[in-house]
């Protein structure tokens, strides 16, 4: 005699307000933040070893279980980056500008993405930005905008040489 598969334990409450938009995913499998910043600090860690693939499965797990989220957007975005998926980078750090404007990790990253494509003034936007947000430049991104800054003032500044 084959056995009943085992009967769903759905809350319907939970459920509706899954559908309704109410809650994310991860608050309807019971996930806390704390939970999920501890899982995306594991994915930091893979990201920053080189363990890529596992990194981006970890932020892309971590953007469906918390859509509204804006850190693993722009985590997500940054692995992305990594991988040469550059529109796709481009389109989760924009997103997660969407979520939280004063992202300063997310301005930079797509900063850095609109000087790869040439895009001076939208990428002096977002380093702006950036530096107005953490004026003493204590992120590492923040960091590097303001090297990348300095790079441009100086390329502004120098005439081009003499062609012969």
């Amino acid at each position: 005699m084959a056995s009943e598969p085992p009967k769903s334990q759905v809350n319907p409450e939970l459920a509706e307000k899954l559908i309704l938009g109410e809650i994310t995913p991860g608050q309807y499998l019971g996930m806390s933040p704390e939970n999920l910043y501890k899982i995306a600090a594991m994915g930091h860690e893979m990201f920053k070893s080189g363990q890529t693939q596992g990194a981006l499965d970890v932020f892309e797990g971590l953007v469906a279980a918390s859509p509204y989220d804006s850190v693993f957007h722009c985590h997500l975005a940054a692995t992305y980056a990594r991988l040469d998926r550059f529109d796709e980078a481009m389109a989760s750090y924009t997103r997660s500008l969407e979520l939280n404007i004063a992202n300063v990790d997310a301005l930079v990253g797509r900063s850095e993405l609109y000087m790869r494509e040439r895009k001076i003034s939208e990428a002096l936007q977002d380093i702006q930005q950036a530096l107005k947000l953490d004026p003493q430049a204590s992120r590492d991104t923040t960091k590097r905008a303001r090297a990348t800054l300095q790079l441009l003032q100086n390329m502004a500044e120098t005439p081009d040489a003499p062609k012969k």
